[in-house]
């Protein structure tokens, strides 16, 4: 939002609205924890948190970061929005590598019930990545392509 705008107030109710339901789900959501979850499993849980934000912090946020700066130096002639499709990519790839990763690691230690943990995830993630990295480069050169001839394309309003 720009500086010199100032707010309205429906906007500031809007807001105002959001953070009171975000933090009503949060308590809700704190109550379930703890209602359901025994008191042990609740260190794994946090300790599961605060992991996934070491890994969202420092990796995911950084390669994306470092991705999207290396595509604005080596092509100036990419736009933006395909530059948003990439880091969008890379985002979704990395909330599955989140979920994902940890059930693929509990399955190659094993697990006293092997009905809990039935498929291969490993695998099952390398090609959901690629299915991800080849519907992110079709969406990229659609995109540029569409963009090239929209730009080449003479204007009607000019006559």
């Amino acid at each position: 939002m720009r500086e010199d705008v100032a707010p309205t107030g429906s906007m500031k109710a809007w807001r105002t609205g959001l953070v009171v339901l975000g933090v009503l789900l949060l308590l809700l959501g704190a109550y379930v924890l703890i209602d359901t979850v025994k008191p042990v499993k609740i260190a794994g849980v946090a300790l599961w948190f605060v992991l996934a934000l070491i890994v969202h912090d420092g990796i995911i946020a950084f390669v994306t970061f470092g991705v999207a700066f290396l595509l604005r130096k080596a092509g100036r002639a990419l736009p933006i929005a395909a530059l948003a499709m990439v880091q969008a990519g890379l985002v979704v790839c990395s909330v599955f590598a989140i979920i994902v990763l940890p059930a693929a690691y509990k399955k190659s230690i094993g697990s006293k019930n092997p009905t809990v943990l039935p498929l291969d995830y490993g695998p099952s993630l390398v090609i959901l990545w690629a299915v991800i990295v080849v519907l992110t480069a079709l969406a990229v050169i659609g995109y540029t392509a569409l963009a090239r001839r929209q730009k080449n394309r003479p204007s009607v309003s000019q006559a």
